[in-house]
């Protein structure tokens, strides 16, 4: 007889992968369209003939070959023999998810209702020669499938490694603690200093309404906390798990949001001040982060590293 919290696991698992597979689908069906040559959703003639530009074929393939690997990165971690999967796999594909979706989930729902409450409607800044219900849809697409992963990789994460979580994440030594510094802290204060007084002719250009900068200020503001919270131990000890995710999900955000804003930029146009630091932001994330971790595995008992989980993964 199946437990009735693994039952209720397992039910919550097949819930959240059938709400991600069905949200990929309008998303990759508008990409696959538009790939094949059609202008829906476009509003200008100029954009149906960029559409056909190489940077932006290119930007198709790749987004739908990253919306694929998701959903299977999904099944796998439902799968019977999920606990088999070598944890670098987890930990990759983890840390690419979070990185790119967090700040979706976090903060566009917020800077939704932001901007509807100061401006009284939803539409991206400027012209950008995509109907309004575009936007809608791809975002929506995303903000599920943000929920859907969380929810899967967070249990999954909890059953496997949760035993190992059981004190806050520490400060690493002094030379990470300064690469990190040097990487998380402008990244973090330029993010919300963009996201509050806006891009001006520095930051991420397009990025000028509401619903946009709050989703700069969320981005800043992890980025800020993931380096912050391992010398708060005082404070996280009593909620170990929830410093945890909050340091992972900084870092990761940290380290792929300068690089997706670089390969986003408008008109191919990168700012050199957001070059920048996402120069410093990529290796200081990962640095401080992998140390942060190896800190933490370093001081953590042989015997509780030795224990396996034992709740089945199996929700087929």
């Amino acid at each position: 007889m199946i437990p009735r919290k693994a039952a209720h696991e397992g039910t919550v698992r097949n819930a959240a992968l059938v709400a991600a597979v069905l949200a990929t689908v309008p998303y990759l069906v508008l990409k696959a369209m538009w790939m094949a040559g059609s202008t829906v959703g476009m509003t200008g003639h100029g954009e149906k003939v960029e559409m056909t530009s190489i940077r932006f074929v290119a930007g198709n393939v790749a987004t739908v070959a990253m919306m694929l690997v998701a959903v299977a990165f999904m099944v796998l971690l439902t799968r019977a023999w999920a606990y088999r999967l070598p944890s670098w796999v987890v930990f990759a594909l983890g840390a690419g998810a979070t990185g790119l979706l967090a700040p979706i989930l976090l903060g566009l729902p917020l800077g939704v209702g932001i901007q509807l409450a100061v401006r009284g409607e939803m539409k991206p800044a400027g012209d950008t020669g995509l109907a309004p219900w575009v936007f809608g849809v791809v975002y929506g697409c995303f903000g599920i499938l943000a929920i859907a992963m969380a929810v899967l990789v967070l249990t999954y994460v909890a059953d496997r490694w949760g035993h190992l979580l059981v004190e806050p994440p520490r400060p690493p030594a002094r030379p990470a603690v300064l690469v990190g510094a040097l990487g998380l802290l402008p990244f973090g204060a330029a993010m919300v200093w963009w996201g509050v007084l806006g891009p001006g002719d520095t930051g991420p250009q397009g990025m000028d309404q509401p619903a946009q900068r709050t989703v700069l200020v969320v981005t800043g503001v992890l980025a800020l906390l993931s380096f912050a919270v391992p010398f708060l131990q005082r404070t996280t000890r009593h909620w170990p798990r929830f410093a945890w995710l909050v340091t992972w999900t900084g870092c990761c955000v940290t380290a792929l949001q300068g690089p997706a804003q670089i390969l986003l930029a408008q008109d191919a146009e990168v700012q050199p001040t957001v070059a920048l630091i996402a120069l410093l932001a990529v290796p200081g994330s990962c640095v401080y982060g992998l140390a942060v971790r190896r800190r933490h595995a370093s001081t953590t008992p042989a015997s509780a590293r030795a224990v396996r989980p034992k709740v089945s993964m199996r929700v087929d």
